[in-house]
């Protein structure tokens, strides 16, 4: 959508605004052109901008600061074609993580593990059972079809260990160290960026 070539995809997959470029353009044509409304303009910059995901940081690599400050340890950065880390599985083994908006074909590099809500309430404030708080139809408008087993292969493991069995799904997903959350990227920001 970018008139300028002003937006690029890194080879590490970050998707970068050349803020430089962009200010010759004030037509928002990039905000208006991005399937996950990310891009915003910034009145102060004169250009549109976006998360980098903290592309210094992982340049010197140190995780971005999102994941290292995230309170809940919901976030894991890691390169998909490493078998043997916890973003590999949760995206192509167990197949709990999806993309948003996969019909736009624009291959991204984050992925979502949908959320599992309780039921709704009803007038009098009881649980009903009937309808997920969160209707499966918006899901499916954000994930597409296969976040049905998504959710299905969630609840089953939740399942498994209310009934006090291994499920290795859960043991990624329940971060006991964070660390474990940092990929490659494990190097101390107060180290780094010292020097």
């Amino acid at each position: 959508a970018c008139p300028w070539d002003a937006i690029s995809k890194q080879e590490n997959g970050v998707v970068t605004i050349h803020e430089a470029k962009c200010q010759k353009c004030q037509d928002y044509l990039c905000m208006n052109g991005c399937p996950y409304k990310e891009i915003f303009w910034n009145s102060e910059a004169k250009a549109a901008q976006k998360c980098q995901a903290c592309l210094p940081r992982l340049e010197n690599g140190i995780a971005p600061a999102c994941l290292r400050q995230c309170p809940g340890r919901m976030i894991w950065i890691d390169y998909l074609d490493n078998r043997d880390g916890p973003v590999y599985k949760l995206v192509k083994e167990w197949k709990v993580a999806l993309p948003l908006h996969p019909e736009f074909g624009t291959e991204p590099n984050v992925f979502y593990i949908p959320p599992l809500s309780p039921p709704r309430l009803d007038v009098s404030g009881r649980f009903d059972t009937s309808q997920p708080r969160i209707p499966n139809e918006y899901l499916k408008s954000l994930f597409g079809h296969p976040v049905e087993q998504a959710l299905d292969t969630l609840k089953e493991e939740m399942g498994k260990r209310r009934a006090k069995k291994e499920s290795p799904l859960m043991d990624t997903l329940i971060v006991r160290h964070w660390p474990e959350l940092l990929g490659p990227f494990t190097a101390d920001p107060g180290e780094v960026l010292v020097r």
